[in-house]
């Protein structure tokens, strides 16, 4: 290095960098579901290489993209966003080792409000009986709303992992009590050493029983979409014997016993056959199985993303309750507030729209975007709504009670827990999702590993006479 380089800025340790403000979270309980009130967090990460030379301003703007252009000027300018502890112009070039931090009102989605069941535990171990809706770990805009957060909140140590599941998956979860057991655990799955069965419910009269060896093939990492495909597939397999058939429905109970781990197996495995789980918000589109994989995750963004910022006319007594028209215009959907690595395999579904998406996939043009009319008396305004929750833009209506009707269900905005100036997300609407928008029909009942066996109870939706009593003990009936 010579006299006249400039001198290289030492980096922070990982553990210095990633460590969470100290704050304590508080949660509310409203219409069946749990929310954390909003709370300020700070976002630490230093440049990437693909930053060095690009302005601070260009960068947040596109490649965050979760808020307007005009909410990062005023950050920049407030010291909500800075650069190695310092207030910058928005021109500012990044250069390597810069530390950049972002100061946010952070929002997060609400979970149903369900029973952690704890399974088995001893010094070392700790199964419990994962609801639907809860993410394992922090993800994405979930932070505290996790299932390891609030396990941890509730018993006062730090957990670990070992496997997973999907967040709209409900079922078996392992946890361990220190690093080194987890990794020993997260062997035994990587080996296909852990005997699992679950419990869905899919569309059809299932064949009595059927061995599925199609390979799988994840074709979209970030939106973690994955299908059937025998030339590029990796090796799956999947035993599944069907337990019950209810005519009136026209639907299977089925047992599944995954022989691998890929990515949405059960979910993909049935959906192939003609029999995917009915509220599954991928594979049970009547197209999936029709298309290439490209086509549908195409499709599948677009579907998504259209109903991202649904515009709604509505009474102008309500105005102020809303996001303005200039600021919701520049509002793309994204994971993307200053926030390091980009989210890998988030789950999407109904109620996982927008603000959780990566931010390189691109939102749908305005023309996409449906815009109704509120019936009223009174003159109406157009706002946008953030349609967390809602599936189709079409046939949305303003009920007289200030909730949002869409087909045959009720969605509620989500209520405003606390407000801070300045914050884009207190000043935009979003609806509630539907408690029936955050879980699917499947469940993992039992695993078996490392010379234990641990089984859960039946998941609300199904009911115990569909299980046969043969099957009783295998499943702990």
């Amino acid at each position: 290095m010579s006299e006249n380089s400039p001198k290289r800025k030492r980096r922070l340790p990982v553990s210095e960098m990633m460590k969470e403000d100290a704050i304590t979270p508080e949660f509310k309980v409203l219409d069946g579901l749990r929310y954390v009130v909003p709370y300020h967090f700070m976002f630490r990460v230093y440049a990437k290489k693909r930053w060095f030379g690009r302005s601070v301003i260009e960068v947040f703007t596109e490649e965050f993209q979760a808020y307007p252009a005009s909410y990062y000027h005023e950050a920049l300018s407030s010291g909500k966003i800075t650069v190695n502890g310092g207030i910058v112009a928005p021109e500012h070039p990044l250069r390597d080792h810069d530390f950049l931090t972002h100061r946010i009102h952070r929002h997060e989605p609400p979970v149903l409000d369900a029973e952690i069941q704890i399974i088995k535990e001893t010094d070392e171990i700790l199964v419990v009986n994962k609801p639907a809706s809860f993410p394992i770990h922090t993800t994405g805009r979930f932070q505290y709303n996790t299932l390891l957060k609030t396990l941890e909140l509730r018993l006062g140590y730090k957990l670990y992992t070992c496997h997973r599941l999907d967040r709209l998956t409900s079922g078996i979860i392992v946890l361990l009590k220190n690093p080194t057991k987890a990794k020993q655990f997260a062997a035994l799955f990587r080996d296909h050493e852990v005997a699992k069965a679950y419990l869905a419910l899919c569309a059809g009269r299932f064949p009595d029983t059927l061995g599925c060896s199609e390979p799988i093939q994840r074709v979209c990492h970030k939106l973690g979409i994955c299908h059937v495909s025998r030339e590029h597939g990796k090796p799956a397999h999947t035993d599944i014997t069907r337990l019950h058939y209810d005519k009136e429905s026209n639907t299977s109970l089925v047992l599944c016993k995954p022989k691998s781990g890929r990515m949405h197996q059960i979910r993909v495995h049935l959906a192939h056959h003609g029999h995917p789980i009915p509220n599954d918000p991928i594979y049970s589109r009547e197209n999936w199985a029709r298309k290439s994989t490209t086509e549908f995750s195409e499709e599948l963004s677009r579907a998504l993303f259209a109903t991202d910022d649904i515009k709604i006319a509505m009474e102008t007594s309500v105005k102020s309750e809303l996001v303005s028209d200039d600021a919701s215009k520049e509002n793309k959907p994204t994971e993307a507030v200053l926030c390091g690595e980009p989210i890998s395999n988030p789950d999407i579904s109904a109620e996982l729209l927008s603000t959780e998406m990566i931010d390189d996939v691109k939102k749908t043009e305005d023309s996409n975007v449906t815009e109704d009319s509120v019936s009223s008396g009174e003159q109406t305004t157009p706002h946008r709504v953030s349609g967390d929750g809602i599936k189709k833009t079409s046939e949305i209506s303003l009920t007289a009670s200030g909730d949002f009707l869409l087909g045959d269900k009720i969605y509620k905005p989500i209520p405003q827990l606390s407000r801070e100036p300045g914050c884009p997300e207190c000043e935009t609407t979003r609806l509630a999702p539907h408690p029936d928008d955050l879980f699917i029909y499947l469940h993992a009942i039992r695993y078996e590993l490392a010379g234990g066996v641990y089984t859960s109870a039946l998941p609300p939706w199904c009911k115990r006479e569909w299980v046969p009593s043969q099957f009783h003990q295998f499943l702990g009936l």
